[in-house]
């Protein structure tokens, strides 16, 4: 009869447990035990959000079935219908109107929202649904997250539809590997190659819409948002963040802080913050706050464009694509520019001339343009705004490599 090498206290499933085989990491072993549950949470958040979509999208076609209508009109005399008096104060809702308003009132009840935001959800919806089937599919599947479906319902609001469905194609690879952001960026300069209206059109339709909105809030608060060009919101944006670095040093205290403290304990966000609210209260003297500081945008514009030769848009870093003519204008008025060979196809940058006017570090230079963006994991923060930081220190067979990094990327750039 064979023998059996096993000591009395072995298990069948002894071979299989991480922590006995040797093979495994156990240290692998334990993150995993922790991460393999949360992917799956994830799809089945993900899942749980097409569900309440579809679910939604079909209250809203209950709506639309004039059973449902007929149910739902009510008693002219009660819904105003044919009276004067309610006439001559606005329009009185036609039956449609008011069958899509019981719909939602419905599913604010329901979700415990108001009816406008409840509106705007049922709205959402029949668009992913009937608009985006394929991301409403990959969101069914937890391939993509409801983030990307926020952004992809964003960018295609007013977009023609004869191309939703080639671009929805063209673009689902993307979301299925990218972070939202990063995603959005890529989409939308596929969208910008696709659609059918010309960017220099639409640019200029947009700057009619320019305005600044108050918006009050909690706890004494309020946003004052601006709508701009996108090229004189980065630059305002970039002198706030370089006025902000610039108080450092600052030993003024701020509200709530230590009055004894020599060191500025607000956070660049405040500081940020800070400078805003006094550049736009008081202004800016011969040597007030913010003097000689200015703000700067980087914008790669390609050759056949900045000639007048073609419509194809610039890449406004930090934004994305922006229309020829705004493009033109910039380089024309830049203190200084760079010659970038970048790949016709992927727009890869292949190379980077040297010869440039005013020019700053070749090596920052070339970093900011090569990545963009810090290279930490899902993290947009512009290139110009990170650190530099090294990947291999670097022999003198081997010089080193370098890459941007914000703080949070890396801590030791902080």
């Amino acid at each position: 009869m064979a023998t059996s090498d096993a000591t009395p206290g072995d298990t069948p499933d002894d071979a299989a447990d991480p922590a006995v085989d040797p093979a495994v990491d156990p240290i692998a072993a334990a993150i995993s035990a922790v991460i393999d549950p949360l992917i799956e949470n994830e799809k089945v958040i993900a899942a749980g959000y097409a569900e309440r979509t579809r679910l939604l999208a079909e209250l809203d076609r209950l709506g639309h079935e004039p059973r449902i209508i007929a149910g739902l009109c009510g008693d002219p005399v009660e819904s105003g219908r044919n009276d004067p008096d309610t006439g001559a104060h606005g329009p009185a809702w036609d039956d449609e109107e008011l069958a899509r308003r019981s719909m939602a009132a419905e599913a604010a009840g329901a979700l415990r929202l108001k009816a406008s935001t409840a509106g705007i959800m049922v709205f959402n919806a029949v668009r992913l649904t009937d608009q985006l089937p394929q991301f409403h599919q990959a969101l069914s599947r937890g391939s993509i997250t409801w983030g990307h479906v926020l952004k992809m319902l964003d960018l295609t609001d007013g977009v023609p539809e004869e191309i939703l469905p080639a671009f929805e194609t063209k673009v689902l690879p993307a979301a299925e590997k990218l972070t939202s952001t990063q995603f959005l960026r890529v989409a939308g300069r596929i969208l910008e190659r696709m659609h059918p209206v010309p960017l220099q059109a639409r640019a200029d339709a947009g700057f009619v819409k320019r305005r600044v909105l108050l918006n009050p809030d909690a706890d004494g608060m309020a946003w004052l948002n601006a709508y701009l060009k996108a090229e004189d919101a980065q630059a305002i944006y970039d002198r706030l963040s370089h006025i902000a670095t610039t108080l450092d040093t600052d030993t003024t205290p701020a509200p709530g802080g230590d009055p004894n403290g020599t060191a500025d304990p607000r956070t660049k966000d405040q500081r940020r913050a800070d400078a805003y609210r006094d550049l736009l209260l008081e202004g800016v003297g011969p040597t007030g706050l913010g003097h000689g500081i200015r703000g700067t945008v980087h914008l790669t514009v390609p050759a056949l464009t900045l000639l007048g030769r073609s419509d194809e848009p610039a890449i406004l870093e930090g934004y994305g694509p922006i229309d020829p003519e705004t493009a033109r204008r910039i380089a024309g008025t830049a203190t200084s520019w760079s010659r970038i060979l970048t790949h016709p196809e992927t727009g890869c940058r292949l190379s980077m001339g040297r010869e440039q006017y005013a020019p700053p570090a070749d090596m920052r230079r070339y970093l900011a343009a090569r990545d963009q963006t810090c290279q930490g994991i899902g993290c947009t923060r512009r290139a110009t705004l990170s650190e530099i930081d090294h990947t291999s220190r670097g022999t003198p067979a081997d010089p080193p490599r370098w890459t941007t990094s914000c703080t949070s990327a890396n801590p030791a750039t902080a």
